[in-house]
């Protein structure tokens, strides 16, 4: 293998690539990154056999080959020769020569026939949207997704279409949250329950790219592809909780606060939280009032009013504090309604306006 090509187009590739290699010590080939020469281009490929990524970029390809190389050590060197336009890589013998305008380096690679074979997914259904869409629905939902291994279902986002939308949704049982975007591609009969881990790599990979991805989906795996990247990952095959039911369809208490003012006032009502990072709302339209406090009897309390427009029944409800911060930080406008229906019944979040997110949070009745 001997090929040229530019050093900054492929560093990203490799950091990138780097990001989803095992440390597995028992397969060691996992942690390497696979370049493979075609025609006239390089593909980078890695695994951690939970998701599998391809990339491919252009060079001045001399003589084919391929080579799997430690993909943290490629990914130092390259980031330690910010100064160099283009570099050249020679393999011989599964021995990896990086030479520069002034630097020469070697690495010894391992023998590729050993790297896992990345699956190409050529059935199933697919559908198309544009990457920042795709990015945007994500990281509306991803923090309420379950942490825990525990129960794989919620620890992953669900993806499924309904009427004119594609809809994302994460739950960790304890609060909930359903992003809306506009999707006009063909119709996807059954939804797709992707890992947490893996679709964070996932968008981490899309997020420089402005492009549609297509989107094939089979009963194990789900693979994403753009002009000039593929991922495949892992599904959980599974059914996803029948979230919809839980969805309030009214309530009995409404508060309309500008967003930011509930952000600086949770901030410093949670510096005074319990080890649940419960905080109270008491809430009365009658009087006007719309209270936040907060108490930890190691440390001390807190109470602040809020200016807020209030309708509806008078309410004291506890909610999670460090829920509430997480959501405020995903929803864009500048002023939130909250809608409750009872002490005891989930609070709902959404920005004024915006139909296309909703957050659900359970009370803390403890």
């Amino acid at each position: 293998m001997d090929f040229t090509c530019n050093r900054e187009i492929i560093q990203k590739c490799i950091m990138s690539a780097d990001r989803v290699t095992s440390k597995n010590s028992s397969l060691p080939i996992l942690s390497s990154v696979l370049l493979t020469t075609n025609s006239k281009s390089i593909i980078i490929r890695a695994t951690n056999l939970e998701v599998g990524v391809e990339f491919q970029i252009p060079a001045d390809v001399k003589r084919d080959g391929n080579v799997a190389i430690p993909g943290a050590l490629f990914s130092n060197i390259l980031t330690s020769i910010p100064d160099e336009e283009t570099i050249t890589i020679s393999v011989t013998d599964n021995v990896c020569k990086i030479i520069t305008k002034t630097k020469n380096i070697t690495i010894k690679g391992f023998i590729p026939d050993d790297f896992p074979t990345i699956p190409v997914i050529n059935e199933g259904e697919s559908f198309t949207i544009q990457s920042q869409s795709f990015i945007q629905g994500v990281k509306a939902v991803l923090m309420s997704a379950a942490v825990s291994d525990i129960k794989p279902e919620i620890s992953s986002v669900y993806i499924y279409q309904k009427e004119k939308y594609l809809i994302f949704a994460a739950t960790d049982s304890f609060r909930l949250a359903e992003k809306k975007i506009n999707y006009t591609g063909g119709h996807i009969s059954q939804g797709v329950i992707i890992p947490i881990k893996n679709i964070i790599e996932i968008i981490k990979i899309f997020e420089s790219i402005n492009e549609n991805i297509l989107f094939k989906i089979t009963k194990t795996q789900i693979s994403c592809v753009s002009k000039s990247v593929y991922i495949t990952s892992r599904v959980i095959q599974g059914v996803y909780p029948d979230y919809e039911q839980i969805l309030p369809k009214n309530n009995t208490t409404e508060i309309l606060v500008l967003k930011q003012d509930l952000i600086n006032t949770i901030k410093l009502s949670t510096l005074f939280s319990d080890k649940f990072n419960k905080i109270q709302f008491i809430i009365n339209p009658q009087q006007k009032k719309c209270l936040i406090t907060t108490k930890n009897s190691d440390i001390g309390e807190t109470e602040s009013n809020l200016t807020a427009t209030m309708s509806g029944e008078p309410i004291e409800i506890s909610l999670n504090g460090k829920h509430l911060f997480d959501c405020l930080n995903t929803i864009d406008q500048d002023s939130i309604v909250i809608q409750c229906n009872g002490f005891n019944k989930p609070a709902v979040i959404r920005g004024v306006g915006d139909q296309s997110f909703t957050y659900l949070t359970m009370p803390l009745t403890k």
